[in-house]
């Protein structure tokens, strides 16, 4: 396994941020050598993260951040989203029940079926950490 390579930035609790923080992670994605569709699973699963982070996980709303750091350990690139909210109840892996969730409630099904690890913690706030392998 090569060298660990990483870097962190604070996103403001905005939905405006979601755009820098798409473009951040699929910068380091592509020079970790992920193709494509692998770098478009990884960018909809950090969109999911990082809306929630914003929507659930910023009680001071607007004048709140979000941490978003990647970890680049090949071949494998490793996504940590943190924010300042309450705990969450990771889903099971089965598909939401569409009427239940009529407008939100599939995020965190979309991360665990986009990417290959979903990792729930507190640490003065939520961690999510999404895990990505590259495929040679």
């Amino acid at each position: 396994m090569g060298a660990a390579d990483g870097a962190r930035i604070i996103l403001p609790a905005r939905a405006s941020a979601l755009v820098d923080a798409r473009r951040f992670v699929d910068e380091h994605a592509r020079r970790a050598g992920f193709f494509d569709l692998a770098r478009d699973e990884i960018s909809l699963a950090v969109t999911e993260a990082v809306s929630n982070a914003i929507r659930h996980g910023s009680p001071a709303g607007e004048a709140d951040t979000v941490e978003l750091g990647v970890q680049v350990e090949d071949p494998r690139l490793i996504v940590t989203v943190r924010d300042h909210g309450g705990p969450i109840t990771p889903p099971k892996p089965s598909l939401p029940d569409p009427a239940a969730f009529a407008e939100h409630g599939r995020g965190l099904f979309l991360m665990q079926q986009l990417m290959d690890e979903v990792q729930f913690s507190r640490d003065d706030g939520t961690v999510v950490r999404l895990t990505k392998i590259r495929q040679t």
